[in-house]
C-alpha cells in the first residue's frame, strides 16, 4: 500500500515503527519519526 506524508505524519511512532517492520526496513526503533517516515516513504 502506498502512503503519504500527510498519512504517516498522523500515525504515533510506534504505528510507524510497526509498519516499518511488516516493510521490511530493519532496525526501525532506530530511527526518529521523521526519519521513519522517509524510509516508509521510501520503499
Amino acid at each position: 500500500m502506498a502512503y503519504n506524508i500527510i498519512e504517516l505524519n498522523e500515525k504515533l511512532t510506534t504505528e510507524l515503527r510497526v509498519l516499518a517492520k511488516e516493510m521490511g526496513i530493519r532496525r526501525p526503533d532506530a530511527y526518529k519519526k521523521e526519519e521513519l517516515i522517509y524510509k516508509i516513504l521510501d520503499e
